[in-house]
């Protein structure tokens, strides 16, 4: 932009009477009475003041123009256009909605959450997702499915039997960040006995979020004040809990805790000789002080499985194994039992 500034002559040696020429400068070779550098700062900014209060006034101008009350608008508030449809709406769109979108869909608006909320939407899901050449454990069958009570948890377990990209995430996760686990509580430990060492278990559980929505459901499965509890979808006693698997070489002997620890801190470091692990977890109680410590030497394989990975139920062994259903296939408890020996298996409860 152009700004034209008139300057009143005045006398000879005044700087704003005449325009700056070359030999003003500090590498002239002429001497000649060269204008101070105040006096230079002092014109650009009155120059830089006039162009900002031009543009001022061009702006305020625009907006008297565009306002037809005549008063600025600099203070009102936006208005802001949008649609508000209706939940059937919703309804179709949740049915082309991926199963690692839904976080996402439920929160574009209420109406969206008030969806995902709903045991349409999790019977879609489970029947979009359905394989028949997939094989699902019994409860996890379309006929234990027609129940009400943790409808969100069975969907979300049976996806990872026949959902492609969560069972390429399952088979992609085998070597999990174990460090998860600090800062959880510790339920109750167990050890079995393996071809090529003993596996040390270890179930935790985090803290649920008061107010939270799966808190909500924990309150309302212990205290059962009404029926309402049967038709609660978001009922799932192993909500926030993990197991964290540790493969030795050696028999190690468990403590018996008497209190609800914590886990402080969970080390892996590489042992003597470069060719296995040692873990050292450290053990809290409520003020945060340790109590014990286990080192585990030498450790060939550290896992930890989530609620919702089909390993988690194979290893708990205190999962009650039984479809939904109260009748039971003599087929099925005679394959439960074969696969459960409950003389194998030696735990820990911690009270």
């Amino acid at each position: 932009m152009s700004v034209c500034v008139k300057v009143k002559n005045s006398n000879r040696g005044s700087t704003n009477s005449r325009d700056f020429s070359i030999y003003d400068f500090a590498h002239s070779g002429q001497s000649k009475a060269r204008a101070p550098k105040s006096n230079v700062l002092a014109v650009n900014a009155s120059e830089t003041d006039e162009v900002l209060d031009e543009e001022r006034l061009s702006t305020t101008t625009t907006q008297r123009r565009n306002d037809p009350s005549g008063m600025e608008t600099a203070g009102a508030p936006e208005e802001v256009t949008y649609c508000d449809y209706t939940i059937d709406i919703w309804f179709l769109i949740s049915e082309h909605v991926r199963p690692e979108d839904v976080g996402r869909f439920a929160l574009i608006c209420r109406k969206t959450a008030e969806v995902v909320q709903s045991a349409k939407f999790w019977h879609h899901l489970y029947r979009k997702h359905y394989d028949r050449n997939v094989d699902l454990p019994r409860w996890l069958q379309p006929d234990c499915m027609v129940l009400m009570k943790g409808l969100r948890a069975r969907t979300v377990r049976a996806l990872y039997y026949t959902y492609q990209p969560f069972v390429n995430r399952i088979a992609a996760s085998a070597f999990t960040d174990p460090h998860r686990v600090t800062g959880r509580q510790l339920i109750f430990s167990w050890y079995t006995k393996c071809k090529s060492g003993w596996n040390y278990c270890f179930k935790l559980k985090t803290r649920l979020i008061p107010g939270s929505r799966a808190a909500q459901s924990a309150r309302m499965q212990e205290q059962r004040e009404s029926l309402e509890y049967l038709r609660d979808m978001y009922a799932n006693p192993e909500e926030g809990c993990q197991i964290l698997i540790i493969t030795t070489n050696t028999m190690h002997l468990l403590p018996q805790y008497h209190e609800q620890l914590t886990v402080k801190s969970f080390t892996q470091t590489l042992a003597q000789g470069f060719t296995n692990y040692k873990v050292r977890l450290q053990m809290a109680d409520y003020s945060k002080r340790i109590v014990d410590e286990m080192v585990f030497v030498p450790v060939r394989r550290v896992r930890l499985l989530d609620w919702w990975n089909p390993e988690y139920y194979r290893e708990d062994p205190t999962i009650e194994k039984k479809p939904a259903v109260e009748e039971e296939p003599d087929e099925f408890q005679q394959q439960q039992q074969l696969e459960f020996d409950p003389n194998d298996v030696y735990w820990h409860w911690e009270d």
